[in-house]
């Protein structure tokens, strides 16, 4: 409940950042390549660079009001759980595996290599979920070829024209991403916890049982 409440409260600014990266692109190839002959330059309006503020006004004014600003948070929201919970349901299974005979609890490499893991498996049981988030919030700009008019929708298309593998474009670098963040994650949370531990032994002792 706690994921889902935060991923809704800061959804706008996702969405943003995702319009943020494509609309920089596109602005960059259009200052940089120079005009056809009989080829008007830009509107001024265009050689300007988007902030996030523009952005979120425009979506906001152009695009359905306030709903605009939450295109895709469904495939994100039902990502949430399954992703949070399998995270945690490895991790405890792994670091079990890495725990050495006789010992309570793994080196500070093994909860790592736990983390990552956990990380790892994970976003890739979720990420056609995460695909589908990133399509629908470029779902009506312009020239993305995506027109999709509901997930189940977006899911036929993108498996008929792309294939199963439409469905994990982009996981290469997003696992890149993901299991050394989740390793380290889980590292700083085992160190914080077992250093809030042990300042009440009490607690630590019950802890251990």
């Amino acid at each position: 409940m706690a994921g889902i409440t935060s991923v809704s409260v800061t959804y706008p600014l996702d969405i943003v950042r995702t319009r943020l990266s494509i609309q920089t692109a596109s602005f960059a190839a259009l200052t940089k390549s120079p005009n056809l002959p009989g080829q008007k330059s830009a509107p001024q309006g265009l050689r300007e660079k988007p902030g996030m503020w523009s952005v979120m006004k425009n979506m906001y004014k152009t695009e359905g009001g306030v709903g605009a600003l939450y295109r895709g948070i469904v495939p994100t929201v039902a990502g949430v759980a399954p992703y949070v919970g399998l995270n945690f349901m490895i991790y405890e299974s792994v670091r079990t595996y890495f725990t050495p005979e006789g010992e309570r609890d793994p080196s500070n490499i093994g909860k790592l290599g736990a983390g990552a893991i956990s990380g790892a498996v994970a976003q890739t049981c979720t990420y056609p979920l995460d695909v589908l988030r990133r399509r629908f919030q470029i779902n009506t700009m312009s020239g993305m070829g995506y027109q999709y008019t509901s997930i189940f929708d977006a899911v036929r298309r993108i498996t008929a024209q792309e294939g199963l593998k439409g469905l994990y474009k982009g996981i290469s670098p997003n696992l890149l991403k993901v299991a050394p963040s989740m390793a380290a994650s889980w590292l700083s949370f085992e160190m914080t916890r077992d250093f809030i531990l042990g300042l009440n032994p009490d607690v630590a002792e019950v802890d251990h049982f």
